[in-house]
């Protein structure tokens, strides 16, 4: 075997791994597809030139060259291609991109002809060296225009691109001119030049290139070619080793012999069989995965797994562990900060950590004028040092490196939610000292990408529940007006007492029984006033629910107690009808007291000046399934609600009360009501009819064990 054909040989064999080993890793990439077009095109042209070089037959001579040829007047225009969408500029050179294959379609035809390959000479050492037809001129200026206006545009887009495109940009640029000028070498002795083409080596050294761009800037990962290699070999192994001694036995049952025709159609069926057998590639590559690769298999498993379970976890804090921890896990990181954004301060602040010292990791907060999050808010790509530092000449990447640096990362993962950096995650190096492959930073942007939509889901929860919180304390501070009105009153009875034994003590400090008797009302009124004290207080301070087992007549009877004075105001009687021995219910005692208060002085507003009769009664109530519950019934004999209204009062921000009225309503005293009877497991209905009044049942049950389950995930 001779220097050239060897050449071609091993360009071949380069060519067609480096292109399936791309298609494979994306299928339906356009990228992926048209450099794998391209490596098929030189596969085809270094297969033949091959095949060209060993035989002496001057009529397979023929048939190499014109099989040569076709993959040659493809190469430039599947570049092209490739070179186009890689930098997105489709569009722009439509035009081009069509006459282009429209002018590789023609040459194709003519390549059957003497208009590209008129006839065959010996040239120097060879024996059958092709001249060219009337045509092939046409050819090669078109192929050289198409081959330098491909590189002229990466080299126009290297300018513009982010440091790993331009290292990617550069290295690609350098291989495909080195590959075509190797390749070139071929056609002076088309044309009688005695150049050898010595040349032709140098495809191979573009492909190696190409190769170590991959590997070098984590276009392709070393095991993942060992992994996709050995999922090839497998499917050779079981399926296409064993078709080929069926397809020669066949040519030699049929024929008596093997001919070289026949050859040609059992390699062209041996050719749609690899193509069969590669749709049986995902199980292959699978049981490879499982068999050899099996602790990245997990890895993988793990994080694809968990990317999917994020959005179901609303609690931040419990989030942002979560996703530390399975980075952690998962590959085997040292260490780990997750970092959110205080949008009221502009700062990012730390939310959780591994492997480092928590006040370590505080006291790097950083702002979002900072160059790390602004290069990473501008980018909105993954970042990973090593590639930075290896940015010649790019002095603007400094801060950003150095902060890299300061917090001990090799790897940023941003956070992006319409298209707003909400946060982002710094990697440490890897307890197996290897570097992140390609695959391994797709799949944590897969991960950040999901878990960026969970964060984002998460702060909106946390902010909901803090607007929550800020509404029921308004809610309350309204009803702490008619809470102070009947504090007011009963303060006063007592402090008449108090006033009147501390007037009479000087005077009668000789007499046991008033002192004793004075002494007893006395200690009796300032626990009274301390009850009522601590009873606005309790109220009036808003606290995380505690669920404790209440009276909840004793609680009817507290609301009753606060909002006499405004009933008497108002002219409402206050009649109440409680339940004996109803037993302990599980609720928190001071946002039924929110409930019921509201019910109360919205009836008592709804009767207006004329006044009325406000009822309150309790009962036990037993549901189907055996299910205990109480049933507090609220009944006012007011204007009642008109029908239109009764479907939406429980609506946010509705309201039938008017600036008219003496209290203008806000539409959220009964969407608290609503919310806070739900959280605790119950649920509560009206029924109205205008003019005759209108009745609430708030129903709660005696033991709310599935509701507080229900709460807990939900703000979990």
């Amino acid at each position: 075997m001779n220097f050239y054909a060897l050449s071609g040989l091993f360009n071949a064999i380069a060519a067609t791994t480096l292109g399936f080993f791309i298609y494979s890793r994306a299928p339906r990439n356009p990228k992926h597809q048209t450099y794998a077009l391209f490596c098929l095109s030189v596969s085809i042209w270094s297969y033949s030139y091959f095949a060209w070089q060993l035989t002496e037959s001057r009529e397979l001579a023929f048939l190499f060259v014109r099989l040569l040829l076709a993959g040659a007047i493809f190469i430039p225009i599947f570049y092209f291609h490739h070179v186009l969408i890689l930098l997105d500029r489709v569009q722009r050179h439509r035009i081009m991109l069509n006459v282009g294959y429209a002018l590789a379609g023609i040459f194709l035809i003519a390549d059957a002809t003497p208009y590209m390959v008129r006839d065959l000479q010996p040239e120097m050492a060879f024996l059958h060296w092709p001249k060219p037809g009337a045509l092939f001129h046409v050819f090669l200026a078109w192929f050289a225009g198409y081959a330098v206006y491909s590189t002229y545009l990466i080299a126009i887009e290297y300018r513009h691109a982010t440091v790993l495109r331009r290292n990617q940009y550069l290295y690609l640029a350098i291989g495909s001119i080195i590959g075509y000028v190797g390749g070139a070498t071929n056609f002076p002795l088309w044309y009688g030049v005695q150049i050898a083409p010595n040349g032709t080596i140098l495809v191979s050294v573009y492909v190696s290139i190409v190769a170590y761009t991959m590997l070098r800037y984590r276009l392709l990962d070393f095991s993942v070619a060992v992994e996709k290699g050995l999922t090839y070999l497998l499917l050779i192994l079981l399926v296409v080793l064993p078709a080929y001694p069926i397809l020669l036995l066949a040519e030699r049952g049929y024929f008596g012999t093997i001919s070289y025709q026949f050859s040609l159609i059992a390699l062209a069926l041996f050719s749609l069989i690899v193509f069969a057998a590669y749709h049986l590639k995902p199980q292959a590559q699978s049981a490879v995965a499982r068999m050899l690769f099996k602790g990245r298999h997990d890895m993988y498993e793990t994080l694809s797994t968990f990317s999917k379970a994020l959005v179901s976890i609303l609690d931040l804090k419990t989030l942002t562990e979560e996703i530390v921890r399975t980075l952690v896990n998962a590959m085997s990181i040292r260490a780990v900060a997750l970092y959110l954004l205080d949008k009221e301060k502009g700062v990012y602040v730390p939310a959780s950590s591994h492997g480092l010292k928590w006040e370590d990791v505080l006291t790097h907060r950083l702002t979002v004028a900072d160059p790390l999050p602004r290069h990473v808010s501008k980018t909105q790509a993954l970042v990973v040092r090593e590639e930075l530092e290896h940015a010649h000449g790019n002095e603007q990447l400094f801060p950003v490196i150095e902060s890299l640096r300061a917090l001990q990362a090799d790897v940023c993962i941003p956070f992006i939610n319409k298209n707003a950096l909400i946060g982002f995650c710094v990697l440490g190096p890897r307890t197996t000292d290897q570097m992140y492959s390609d695959q391994d930073l797709n799949l944590l942007m897969t991960l950040a990408q999901a878990a960026a939509i969970a964060l984002d889901n998460a702060v909106l929860y946390e902010e909901l529940k803090r607007s929550q919180t800020m509404v029921r304390r308004v809610d309350r501070l309204r009803s702490l007006e008619t809470i102070a009105g009947g504090f007011a009153h009963e303060v006063r009875n007592p402090l008449t007492s108090i006033k009147t034994f501390i007037q009479l003590a000087p005077e009668r400090k000789d007499d046991p029984e008033f002192i004793g008797h004075f002494g007893t009302v006395v200690a009796e009124d300032v626990a009274r006033i301390e009850r009522l004290i601590q009873e606005i207080l309790d109220y009036a301070r808003y606290m995380e629910p505690k669920f404790m087992e209440e009276d909840i007549n004793d609680i009817v009877e507290s609301c009753l107690y606060f909002v006499r004075i405004k009933a008497e105001s108002k002219s409402v009687t206050l009649q109440k009808d409680l339940a004996g021995n109803l037993p302990p219910v599980t609720l928190d005692r001071q946002q039924i007291r929110q409930v019921l208060l509201n019910l109360l002085l919205n009836a008592i507003e709804a009767m207006g000046p004329a006044g009325g009769r406000l009822i309150v009664k309790t009962h036990r109530l037993t549901k189907s399934g055996g299910d205990s519950w109480v049933q507090v019934e609220v009944t006012d004999t007011g204007c009642g609600i008109a029908p239109g209204d009764l479907d939406h009062i429980f609506d946010p921000f509705y309201t039938t009360k008017h600036a008219s009225d003496e209290r203008e309503g806000t539409g959220l005293g009964l969407t608290i009501v609503h919310q806070i009877v739900q959280e605790h497991g119950g649920h509560i209905t009206v029924d109205s009819a205008v003019g005759r009044g209108t009745t609430f049942l708030v129903n709660l049950p005696i033991n709310p064990v599935a509701a507080h389950s229900t709460m807990g995930h939900a703000r979990a």
